[in-house]
């Protein structure tokens, strides 16, 4: 065939966007284009359903990595044998950097005594590190430098981070052993003893705390960057070249399952932070940054959908061009990881790299009309973001006056409106759940943490840790408890009304809906009468009864089978029928909908069922 003859897309006239909004407005039939296809997110980002070359907003590119990111295999387990073989085994199977958690305060985590110990034939000159060292990082970074010294490595070999994060150390425990000036001075002391190790990064600039806290991308972003500016000063007032010090921190943001906002969010960050420095006269200086999977999207319940979350939050962190990546394992919320999580955590790195070849091409997003625009808008709130902050004196005095927190709850609250409703939807638990799962079992049980404080200096209200699916999971282990008291779970009695083409699409949406707060569903046969409703819910045992079918049906049969179910504790409905006030009349209390408030609903039903639940 030739050439020409492979030319087809020339056959055709190229399609408009005012002929593709055309075709759309005739299908939405009357109903308002912007409502139905385009969404916001939590920073009113407008989100379109399609983008062309002639609505794309082209902002400047940020430098990406080039090559392949350092996968990363973050460990705290306080035993350091178990630390160590756990590095040894995730090194030797695919993981090119380690993150090793210290024991702070009430954290958990390696004693500092014990860091030799936890990197006993780590080749520490062959792979990166990040060091998570919270109060105690003035000790740990001279044990750490001790290690290097005795190990004699070249200091131009040794690559990673220290760590030194008082700010978000404050956020996220709300205390710290000196006063915020002091513990400042002290970690850029440590910075200038680490001087001869030129890709060592002293102080870490984290995200996370705040997307922990409930924060919105362009917050997140805009915190990180407050906080990294409050290191530079620092470091300038001690006597460091500015170019020196940009080199001496490290960046982390948190990956999370929306593709869109994570890429742009780790573009975005590099564009501001390139801003940053140019202000300050600092040219060349590249942003290493590293993106950790989401807590706050993992979950307790249904852990397997962890590994499908995962996946799509280091997909993102790739395309978005992070340096080092850090995928939690699935079953990390639950106790101190398997080996088998552990090793599913590298391998969903290891085929995203190798197999998919995503580190084939630097900044693969660029380009790309919706990840392009989306860069440009979010840029754009965080350094308005970033200025108020400025404006304000920086991250440290929010914190400590408790503005910050509340600010950040300010946000949390507006995305756990849509949790609710499940307009924010968690696979596993508020979408499909499984309320009769086997547990994760050969998951070592967490360390019980240690009290031993040392006195702290400064102190502040320490922000929360929120996650998404934390409302579903408190009603799933009030079920369990009711299971283990009462030796069976709360239950619904589910009326399928006439035949399954009837009932099936609100009689499995009832399912999903009750069973996401751990109410059981007890499904009914075919009903065709008001006495066979009744006589199937006392068989059933069930406290609670939801009516399920077509408008249709219930406009025959809804009102007679309802009176019929006068003994339930509450009657429910799935639906919005148009005979909704005479179903009312005979005894439906309650509508179940799309869009209703889910959590309110299932929190009321427990209620209901007073002390016992």
């Amino acid at each position: 065939m030739t050439q020409e003859g492979l030319k087809l897309a020339s056959e055709f006239d190229p399609a408009s966007d005012e002929a593709w909004r055309a075709l759309v407005e005739k299908t939405l039939k009357g109903r308002d284009f912007d409502r139905a296809m385009i969404s916001k997110s939590y920073d009113d980002i407008n989100i379109h359903a399609l983008y062309t070359r002639d609505t794309m907003v082209q902002g400047s590119r940020p430098e990406s990595r080039r090559g392949d990111w350092q996968i990363l295999a973050a460990h705290s387990n306080p035993d350091a044998g178990k630390t160590n073989q756990a590095i040894l085994d995730d090194l030797e199977r695919g993981a090119s950097a380690l993150s090793l958690k210290i024991a702070s305060g009430t954290t958990p985590g390696i004693a500092p005594a014990e860091l030799g110990n936890a990197l006993e034939g780590v080749y520490l000159n062959m792979v990166g590190f990040s060091l998570v060292p919270g109060e105690e990082y003035s000790t740990v970074s001279k044990a750490f430098l001790g290690i290097l010294k005795k190990r004699a490595y070249k200091a131009e070999e040794v690559k990673g981070c220290l760590g030194i994060d008082p700010i978000g150390t404050l956020a996220q425990t709300g205390r710290l052993l000196q006063p915020m000036d002091e513990a400042l001075a002290t970690g850029v002391e440590v910075a200038k003893g680490y001087a001869e190790y030129q890709h060592v990064a002293a102080f870490m600039a984290d995200g996370t705390p705040y997307h922990m806290a409930g924060a919105t991308e362009a917050q997140e972003i805009g915190l990180m960057l407050s906080t990294a500016v409050s290191y530079l000063r620092s470091m300038e007032t001690a006597g460091l070249e500015l170019s020196d010090a940009a080199k001496n921190i490290h960046f982390t943001v948190a990956a999370d399952a929306d593709v869109y906002m994570t890429v742009a969010k780790i573009r975005a960050a590099r564009l501001l932070w390139q801003q940053v420095l140019e202000a300050c006269g600092v040219k060349d200086t590249k942003m290493s940054i590293t993106a950790a999977g989401s807590a706050r999207m993992m979950t307790v319940r249904d852990p397997w959908v962890n590994m499908l979350r995962g996946t799509t939050a280091c997909f993102a962190a790739a395309v978005g061009g992070a340096d080092t990546i850090c995928i939690m394992p699935h079953d990390a919320l639950i106790g101190m990881s398997s080996g088998f999580a552990r090793r599913i955590a590298r391998n969903i790195q290891i085929v995203l790299q190798e197999e998919s070849n995503l580190s084939k091409v630097a900044d693969p997003a660029a380009g790309a009309y919706a990840f392009e625009t989306i860069t440009s808008d979010l840029s754009a709130k965080a350094w308005t973001y970033f200025q108020s902050l400025e404006a304000n004196g920086g991250v440290t005095p929010l914190l400590a006056s408790g503005d910050l927190k509340e600010e950040l709850n300010t946000a949390w609250e507006k995305r756990r409106i849509n949790l609710s409703k499940r307009k924010d939807a968690v696979t596993g638990v508020s979408e499909f759940p499984h309320i009769h799962e086997d547990a994760i079992e050969e998951v070592e049980a967490f360390a019980e943490v240690m009290a031993d404080l040392k006195p702290a200096r400064c102190e502040a209200d320490p922000l929360p840790n929120h996650r998404l699916a934390e409302d579903f999971e408190a009603l799933r282990d009030r079920s369990d408890m009711m299971l283990q008291a009462n030796g069976k779970r709360p239950q619904v009695f589910v009326a399928n009304l006439g035949t399954p083409a009837d009932y099936t699409a609100r009689s499995t949406f009832a399912k999903n809906f009750f069973e996401a707060g751990g109410i059981e569903a007890v499904q009914s046969e075919n009903i065709a009468t008001a006495e066979a409703a009744k006589t199937a819910f006392e068989k059933s045992g069930a406290e609670f009864a939801i009516l399920c079918s077509s408008d249709g049906q219930y406009e025959v049969m809804g009102e007679a089978v309802a009176a019929a179910l006068k003994n339930a504790k509450h009657v429910y409905l799935a639906g919005k029928p148009v005979n909704g006030d005479a179903l009312k009349a005979a005894g439906v209390e309650s509508f179940i909908f799309m869009g209703c408030n889910v959590l309110e609903t299932l929190q009321n039903a427990y209620d209901m069922m007073g002390e016992n639940s």
